[in-house]
């Protein structure tokens, strides 16, 4: 045994474990704790090529185990694995890392407590905003970490340094959750940490098994964009005022050159066929969407950010090994919940089919696509309390259909396809405090539906009257201009002085929306291995599972069941519908 002072604060006291004889007089305890301490140095970053080369367990007022994996797990392995597959808890800085090298050797640790998450959970109630344990351990415990052995060679043989320093870490993370749980209750952040530390198992399942792309879809794609884009280019040219045209010296006619991505340059053209505009943003764009080079700009960019955000890149983020994606989430990359994505970014890829389709299920496999229906609309309503709204879900009347009716003030057997169109516009708009203008622009932009000045303020105005707990709500919001707010799982945020009024209606909105596909996910991360399938895909209210064919049928029926469950238990009186549909891309729903 060594016993090591690194600072004034804590000794390091640790054993080094490097076989099997040495673990067994602390197998009974380890078995019998309710709450271990749990880090592990490995030899890179990479869960599927890289290994794990030290695991770090912490008792309570006991040495901190340090197993060496190198040595261990030839003959240990078998006794590893019952031990962190025990359901007592286990404290991790950044679990869902950790979690993927554990499953790399198929061990799966069913219950966490994520410091990191825990600490972003409680930044509006502590003002902490850096996540690293040793800003962590500064924040709550007053202990400056060295982190210098952090990026030391951990393939090689091990220095004392170094393993006193892994032991540390998994020391301090005893001391950060005794200070964190008092501010959990203080703050009633209960229910939210929950969903969220299930939730954490489930993205890491999620990174570690990846999606498969069908490249020969996806190069055949790109070429197809390529040419729409060239084409689109070519059709801009025309719009070039025959002045800019020239010739030089020897006779060739030159084209002055437009950068079609300069802000500049694209006003200048823009001005050039009348149209004078400050900003060349997409909705400012939108406007003039009816006029053909505006509409050609708009396509143009279309395809460009097509190719160089997705098309081209993605290529080159298949993994050399699994020969999937594996796209990284940061669970709370929003602070109202909503998770973000990156390497590559999931959540943006465009909806069309010819973009979807190429994600697909391997050989033997299907996929199972499920999401929520109306879901922002279903927790406006009850955040609201619109007893109308609320009624026609719990009857199961489509709510597009019946604002249709009502703001055009129609029976609703009569309302036609169209109408319907119009009415998704509505709803989506004015349920966060969108102006008549404002409605216009949206109901092109995004619904393609024309509306004329007149029909938006006509049907912002008919919408409140029938929507009188929605309106309410949005003159309770704009009267106190509130700087805090939670969502209906107590999650807590802050606004800057500078949030429109439109932050204010949206936030709890999608915070509570992201609480329940978080809270499906923690469900779901449950089942995954016992029911054999695969969670490879989160995309806001949606869930993409990949199972066996033969199992797809009860597959998509327990994903459906859970999701419909963790809203139900969320929004309590408003039922949460589910489609979940088998097929063999992502394209198929």
């Amino acid at each position: 045994m060594t016993n090591i002072s690194v600072d004034k604060h804590f000794d390091v006291d640790y054993r080094l474990i490097d076989n099997k004889e040495n673990l067994l007089p602390f197998v009974d305890l380890l078995m019998s704790e309710k709450i271990i301490g749990l880090d592990i140095e490995t030899t890179g970053l990479d869960p599927h090529q890289n290994k794990i080369r030290l695991i770090q367990l912490a008792l309570p007022n006991k040495p901190v185990l340090v197993i060496d994996c190198f040595t261990f797990l030839e003959d240990g392995y078998e006794l590893l694995k019952s031990i962190l597959e025990q359901k007592n808890i286990k404290i991790i800085q950044n679990a869902k890392f950790e979690l993927q090298f554990f499953m790399a050797i198929d061990i799966h640790i069913p219950k966490v407590f994520d410091t990191m998450i825990v600490a972003q959970l409680l930044r509006f109630s502590t003002g902490q905003i850096r996540y690293g344990l040793d800003s962590l351990s500064q924040y709550f415990l007053n202990v400056e970490l060295d982190k210098t052995e952090q990026k030391s060679d951990w393939s090689a043989t091990l220095t004392e340094r170094q393993i006193v320093y892994s032991a540390m870490d998994a020391i301090i993370l005893h001391r950060l959750r005794e200070k964190m749980i008092p501010l959990i209750l203080e703050h009633k952040l209960e229910k939210i940490v929950k969903i969220e530390l299930d939730c954490v198992i489930a993205i890491a399942q999620i990174e570690f098994n990846g999606i498969y792309l069908d490249l020969n879809q996806w190069k055949k794609l790109t070429e197809e964009t390529k040419k729409v884009y060239h084409e689109k280019l070519l059709t801009i040219q025309k719009y070039i005022p025959s002045k800019a045209r020239y010739y030089n010296l020897f006779g060739e006619e030159i084209v002055e050159e437009y950068n079609l991505d300069s802000a500049h340059d694209l006003r200048k053209l823009l001005k050039e066929n009348g149209i004078n505009l400050q900003y060349t943003a997409r909705h400012n764009l939108s406007a003039f969407a009816d006029h053909p080079l505006v509409a050609e700009i708009l396509e143009y960019r279309k395809h460009s950010k097509s190719l160089s955000t997705f098309l081209e890149p993605l290529v080159y983020m298949i993994h050399p090994k699994t020969k999937r994606l594996h796209p990284k989430y940061m669970q709370n990359g929003a602070w109202s919940g909503r998770m973000s994505c990156h390497g590559p970014n999931i959540q943006q890829i465009p909806r069309g089919d010819a973009f979807r389709a190429c994600f697909t299920a391997p050989r033997d496999k299907k996929l199972i696509v499920a999401d929520y229906s109306q879901i922002e609309l279903r927790v406006a309503a009850s955040i609201a309390n619109d007893k109308t709204m609320i009624e026609a879900y719990q009857k199961g009347t489509d709510l597009h259909t019946l604002t249709a009716s009502l703001v055009s003030d129609i029976d609703i057997s009569k309302v036609t396809k169209e109408q319907r169109q119009a009415a998704k516009a509505v709803n989506f708009g004015l349920i966060f405090g969108m102006g008549a203008r404002g409605l216009k622009l949206y109901s092109k932009q995004s619904y393609n539906v024309d509306m004329t000045q007149e029909q938006a303020e006509k049907f912002r105005e008919r919408f409140f009257m029938a929507y009188t707990g929605i309106q309410k709500w949005h003159k309770k919001i704009k009267k106190e201009q509130p700087t805090e707010e939670c969502t209906m799982t107590g999650r807590k945020f802050k606004f800057s002085k500078n949030a429109g009024v439109t932050n204010l209606y949206n936030a709890p909105v999608q915070g509570t929306s992201a609480d329940i596909t978080k809270y499906a996910l923690g469900l779901l991360a449950q089942k995954a291995k016992e029911a054999d399938f695969k969670i490879i895909a989160v995309v806001h209210d949606e869930i993409i599972l990949e199972v066996d064919e033969s199992k797809a049928e009860e597959t998509a029926k327990l994903l459906k069941a859970i999701m419909e469950f963790s809203g139900l238990e969320i929004l309590k009186n408003i039922p949460c519908l589910v489609e979940a549909n088998i097929t063999d891309s992502w394209s198929g729903k």
